[in-house]
């Protein structure tokens, strides 16, 4: 049995005259650009797709394209609105006709785009993230952390091409201070689909590390608004909320602040920024050391100064000292010479007496008593001779004390306690006002003389 049949083109062709008749002129859609590319002609060719809210699974897609003439108008309006480029991942609401060619199919034309909603939707996104941070408690966490005295161990997630790491790492290496850093680069996506994802992965790699690092830098070059929508990621916002380490962001964008820099614990505008930021910090505690030393020569300097003061004192009261006792242990000898002199001759005038009395005796006595006499006279003698000589050897003892003393008191002696002595021109020095720099003195220890000038 025959069966009346047309041609595959001739179908096409039916179907194209359906659509044309049945569908307006234009449609305003939204949809997401999954594929986005301009050929050497200056035409733009996409894929728009369409996902579910809740399961993101896709449930529509349709190829488009924007004709050179109309990509050269649309193409810098849409930047110049949104600060952005048109890229894969973005959602844009679009003027489209539909178009059905007999060899290539179903496709979308463009006219026409709403730089708004882009910008909107962004935002939205961007709000929505926020807000979410804000309700689970966490946005603040990173930024309450306390940045290091000394951050020198860095942690980087950034790519190794970027320009701005390049800038980064040379500003921190050769700072004009000559501070050592620690850097260690965690490579990631910074833009595109796979940059959350490349991100997150380098912050769990920091994470298993965590305790050779200081700090977190994140750093790149820069780049449209579009390119920088990762940063406004709820997930990755999340982990840097979340980290243990301050966060410093250099992502290299002056006009918007993404919520990554909302979350991070320092924001700054640039990757060389970041770098400065890290030489600042260690030059003021660099700064407060320099204080504190200075402060610490200072307070020594004022305690070498009493303590030179109190040993001047010392050795003033000293010599005082030694000098009264030299006049009082010479008035005692003389004392003791005078008294030993008027004893003796007391006793000679009584053993005179003595002899004497005894003459007068011997010449009436028998000469028995005249030999009693005699050892008395001898008795008298030895007891006599005896107490001069117990006398002299106090007084010898006493001499040798008071030289023992005196000798303590010779400059010798002190010298061989450690003790120096310095003088100018000849005389001992006592105050420091009478030393000027560039004056040259004498110091004399023990075992010999050591000339210096004053530095200071």
């Amino acid at each position: 049995m025959a069966h009346e049949f047309i041609s595959l083109s001739q179908l096409n062709g039916i179907v194209k005259e359906v659509l044309k008749d049945n569908l307006i002129k234009t449609y305003w859609i939204v949809a997401e650009i999954s594929e986005i590319r301009q050929n050497y002609s200056g035409h733009c060719y996409l894929e728009f797709i369409q996902k579910d809210e809740d399961s993101d699974n896709l449930v529509a897609k349709a190829r488009a394209n924007i004709w050179a003439n109309t990509y050269r108008l649309i193409k810098p309006y849409f930047e110049t609105s949104t600060n952005s480029t048109l890229e894969q991942g973005m959602k844009i609401l679009v003027n489209v006709s539909v178009e059905f060619h007999e060899l290539y199919g179903l496709s979308l034309t463009v006219h026409d785009i709403d730089p708004a909603y882009t910008v909107g939707d962004m935002e939205q996104k961007r709000t929505l993230t926020i807000q979410k941070l804000v309700s689970d408690g966490v946005f603040e966490m990173n930024r309450e952390l306390e940045m290091p005295v000394v951050p020198q161990r860095i942690a980087i997630i950034s790519s190794i091409t970027a320009a701005g790491y390049d800038d980064f790492i040379s500003q921190l290496i050769n700072n004009e201070f000559g501070f050592v850093f620690y850097p260690c680069l965690f490579q990631a996506y910074m833009q595109g689909e796979a940059a959350e994802n490349s991100i997150l992965n380098a912050i769990d790699k920091i994470y298993n590390n965590i305790e050779y690092f200081d700090v977190v830098v994140i750093i790149r070059g820069g780049g449209s608004r579009a390119e920088l929508s990762c940063f406004d990621s709820y997930n990755l916002a999340s982990n840097i909320c979340q980290f243990p380490l301050p966060v410093i962001a250099g992502i290299g964008h002056e006009r918007d602040q993404s919520v990554v820099d909302m979350v991070a614990n320092t924001r700054v505008k640039t990757p060389t920024a970041a770098a400065a930021f890290l030489i600042d910090k260690l030059s003021v505690f660099a700064n407060e050391i320099y204080s504190m030393s200075e402060q610490i020569i200072s307070e020594a300097q004022n305690i070498i100064d009493n303590k030179e003061h109190e040993i001047e004192l010392i050795s003033e009261r000293i010599t005082y000292f030694a000098k009264n006792l030299v006049r009082d242990k010479k008035e005692s000898l003389l004392r003791s010479g005078y008294n030993i002199a008027i004893a003796s001759s007391r006793k000679f005038s009584v053993v005179n007496f003595d002899i004497n009395e005894i003459e007068n005796k011997i010449r009436y006595s028998w000469s028995d008593m005249l030999k009693i006499q005699k050892r008395q006279i001898k008795f008298e003698q030895d007891k006599f001779s005896s107490s001069l000589k117990t006398m002299l050897q106090n007084q010898i003892i006493k001499i040798d004390s008071t030289q023992r003393i005196l000798n303590q008191c010779e400059p010798v002696t002190i010298l061989k306690k450690g003790f120096s002595i310095t003088t100018l021109n000849g005389k001992q020095i006592k105050n420091i006002e009478s030393i000027k720099d560039g004056t040259q003195i004498e110091t004399e220890f023990i075992n010999g003389k050591i000339s210096s000038i004053v530095n200071k």
